[in-house]
Protein backbone atom coordinates (compact mmCIF):
# COMPACT_ATOMS: atom_id res chain seq x y z
CA UNK A 1 0.00 0.00 0.00
CA UNK A 2 1.57 3.26 -0.94
CA UNK A 3 2.37 6.08 1.54
CA UNK A 4 0.42 8.89 0.48
CA UNK A 5 1.51 12.49 0.51
CA UNK A 6 1.00 13.15 4.27
CA UNK A 7 2.76 10.03 5.72
CA UNK A 8 6.08 10.88 2.97
CA UNK A 9 5.88 14.42 4.32
CA UNK A 10 5.74 13.30 7.83
CA UNK A 11 8.01 10.37 7.70
CA UNK A 12 10.72 13.46 6.18
CA UNK A 13 9.53 15.76 8.60
CA UNK A 14 10.96 13.26 11.45
CA UNK A 15 14.09 12.96 9.92
CA UNK A 16 14.52 16.64 9.58
CA UNK A 17 13.69 17.23 13.25
CA UNK A 18 16.37 14.21 14.46
CA UNK A 19 18.76 15.74 12.46
CA UNK A 20 18.37 19.01 13.55
CA UNK A 21 18.49 17.83 17.27
CA UNK A 22 21.53 15.35 17.27
CA UNK A 23 23.39 18.41 15.10
CA UNK A 24 22.55 20.92 18.37
CA UNK A 25 23.90 18.00 20.64
CA UNK A 26 27.23 17.67 18.71
CA UNK A 27 27.75 21.93 18.23
CA UNK A 28 26.44 21.92 21.89
CA UNK A 29 29.25 19.91 23.01
CA UNK A 30 31.74 20.97 21.02
CA UNK A 31 35.01 23.08 23.04
CA UNK A 32 33.94 26.64 20.48
CA UNK A 33 30.24 26.37 22.09
CA UNK A 34 31.19 25.59 25.27
CA UNK A 35 33.98 27.94 25.68
CA UNK A 36 31.85 30.72 23.93
CA UNK A 37 28.79 30.56 25.38
CA UNK A 38 29.65 29.07 28.73
CA UNK A 39 32.33 30.67 29.64
CA UNK A 40 32.24 31.00 33.17
CA UNK A 41 32.01 27.21 33.20
CA UNK A 42 34.38 26.04 30.61
CA UNK A 43 37.20 27.91 31.78
CA UNK A 44 37.60 26.80 35.51
CA UNK A 45 40.59 25.60 37.22
CA UNK A 46 40.72 22.09 37.13
CA UNK A 47 43.37 22.71 39.88
CA UNK A 48 44.26 25.60 42.24
CA UNK A 49 46.83 25.31 44.76
CA UNK A 50 49.90 26.60 47.17
CA UNK A 51 53.57 25.94 45.33
CA UNK A 52 56.40 27.81 46.38
CA UNK A 53 58.51 28.12 42.93
CA UNK A 54 61.14 29.98 45.36
CA UNK A 55 62.73 26.76 47.02
CA UNK A 56 65.31 24.15 44.85
CA UNK A 57 63.71 20.76 45.00
CA UNK A 58 60.34 21.93 45.84
CA UNK A 59 57.69 18.86 44.50
CA UNK A 60 53.99 19.05 44.02
CA UNK A 61 51.82 15.81 42.82
CA UNK A 62 48.21 16.86 40.72
CA UNK A 63 45.83 14.43 40.54
CA UNK A 64 44.85 15.04 37.17
CA UNK A 65 41.26 12.43 36.78
CA UNK A 66 38.68 15.66 36.78
CA UNK A 67 38.79 17.51 33.89
CA UNK A 68 35.49 17.94 31.99
CA UNK A 69 36.45 18.58 28.63
CA UNK A 70 38.96 17.30 25.89
CA UNK A 71 41.07 20.47 25.18
CA UNK A 72 44.36 21.84 25.65
CA UNK A 73 44.66 22.89 29.44
CA UNK A 74 47.53 25.47 30.55
CA UNK A 75 49.85 25.03 33.65
CA UNK A 76 50.74 28.62 35.24
CA UNK A 77 51.68 30.05 38.25
CA UNK A 78 49.52 32.31 39.53
CA UNK A 79 51.31 35.61 41.87
CA UNK A 80 48.79 38.39 43.25
CA UNK A 81 50.64 41.29 42.13
CA UNK A 82 49.26 43.29 38.84
CA UNK A 83 52.47 45.00 39.05
CA UNK A 84 54.36 41.58 37.77
CA UNK A 85 51.92 41.70 33.98
CA UNK A 86 52.27 45.77 33.74
CA UNK A 87 56.19 46.15 34.42
CA UNK A 88 56.83 42.66 33.01
CA UNK A 89 59.48 41.56 36.30
CA UNK A 90 60.28 38.31 34.60
CA UNK A 91 63.76 36.53 35.47
CA UNK A 92 64.54 32.62 35.21
CA UNK A 93 63.18 29.29 36.66
CA UNK A 94 62.29 26.12 35.35
CA UNK A 95 60.22 23.22 36.40
CA UNK A 96 60.61 19.50 35.64
CA UNK A 97 57.54 17.93 35.10
CA UNK A 98 56.59 13.84 35.09
CA UNK A 99 53.36 12.66 33.68
CA UNK A 100 52.51 8.67 35.23
CA UNK A 101 49.36 6.74 34.86
CA UNK A 102 49.13 3.49 37.18
CA UNK A 103 52.79 4.21 37.97
CA UNK A 104 53.63 3.90 34.43
CA UNK A 105 56.12 6.94 33.42
CA UNK A 106 54.06 8.35 30.00
CA UNK A 107 55.96 11.95 29.25
CA UNK A 108 58.85 14.03 31.37
CA UNK A 109 60.61 17.02 30.55
CA UNK A 110 61.01 20.57 31.69
CA UNK A 111 58.44 23.57 31.49
CA UNK A 112 59.60 26.45 29.30
CA UNK A 113 61.37 29.43 30.64
CA UNK A 114 59.61 32.19 32.28
CA UNK A 115 59.22 34.91 29.57
CA UNK A 116 57.53 37.90 29.09
CA UNK A 117 55.21 37.40 26.09
CA UNK A 118 53.38 34.67 28.10
CA UNK A 119 51.77 36.39 30.82
CA UNK A 120 48.42 37.02 31.93
CA UNK A 121 46.22 39.23 33.82
CA UNK A 122 42.94 38.59 35.52
CA UNK A 123 41.15 40.55 38.32
CA UNK A 124 45.17 41.26 39.69
CA UNK A 125 46.60 38.12 39.82
CA UNK A 126 49.13 37.89 37.19
CA UNK A 127 49.66 34.37 35.24
CA UNK A 128 52.97 33.02 34.57
CA UNK A 129 52.39 30.90 31.61
CA UNK A 130 55.11 27.67 31.26
CA UNK A 131 52.85 24.43 30.34
CA UNK A 132 50.10 23.58 27.47
CA UNK A 133 48.77 19.77 27.39
CA UNK A 134 46.23 17.72 26.19
CA UNK A 135 43.45 15.77 28.14
CA UNK A 136 42.83 13.44 28.13
CA UNK A 137 46.36 12.63 28.06
CA UNK A 138 47.80 10.26 25.12
CA UNK A 139 48.13 6.27 26.80
CA UNK A 140 46.34 7.31 30.14
CA UNK A 141 43.50 5.15 31.05
CA UNK A 142 41.54 6.57 33.74
CA UNK A 143 44.26 7.52 36.52
CA UNK A 144 46.78 10.68 35.34
CA UNK A 145 49.08 12.54 37.90
CA UNK A 146 51.48 14.98 37.01
CA UNK A 147 54.70 15.47 39.30
CA UNK A 148 56.21 18.77 39.46
CA UNK A 149 59.85 19.79 41.01
CA UNK A 150 61.18 22.95 40.98
CA UNK A 151 64.91 22.56 39.10
CA UNK A 152 65.99 26.10 39.21
CA UNK A 153 63.98 28.31 41.78
CA UNK A 154 62.32 31.27 40.29
CA UNK A 155 63.89 33.64 42.80
CA UNK A 156 62.47 36.75 41.18
CA UNK A 157 59.14 35.92 43.00
CA UNK A 158 60.92 35.65 46.34
CA UNK A 159 58.41 38.70 47.69
CA UNK A 160 55.79 36.33 47.17
CA UNK A 161 57.24 33.62 48.57
CA UNK A 162 54.12 31.43 50.28
CA UNK A 163 51.58 33.29 48.06
CA UNK A 164 52.42 31.71 44.84
CA UNK A 165 49.99 29.15 43.44
CA UNK A 166 50.26 26.20 40.71
CA UNK A 167 47.07 26.43 38.76
CA UNK A 168 45.57 24.49 35.89
CA UNK A 169 42.82 25.31 33.60
CA UNK A 170 42.07 24.93 29.55
CA UNK A 171 43.84 27.34 27.33
CA UNK A 172 41.28 26.48 24.17
CA UNK A 173 40.17 29.78 22.28
CA UNK A 174 37.20 30.05 20.86
CA UNK A 175 38.05 33.37 18.46
CA UNK A 176 40.87 31.40 16.73
CA UNK A 177 39.73 27.36 16.94
CA UNK A 178 42.79 26.19 18.95
CA UNK A 179 44.87 26.38 21.88
CA UNK A 180 45.63 29.98 22.12
CA UNK A 181 49.28 28.98 23.92
CA UNK A 182 49.97 26.60 21.05
CA UNK A 183 53.70 27.75 21.64
CA UNK A 184 53.94 25.99 24.75
CA UNK A 185 52.63 22.73 24.03
CA UNK A 186 53.98 19.94 25.43
CA UNK A 187 55.59 17.55 22.73
CA UNK A 188 55.50 13.93 22.33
Amino acid sequence: MPLGFCGCFMRILWIMIICLFLGGAYVYNTNWFQSFFLYNQFYQDIYNGPFDVTQKGEKLSIPLNRYGYKTCYLLALAVPDKNIFHDRKIGSGLLKYRFTSWGRLLAEGYTHEPNRHHLGLKQGITSINLLVFELPFPGAFGDLDMELEVVEPFNFLKPYSGKINCKINPDYSAKFGKCYNENLMLSH
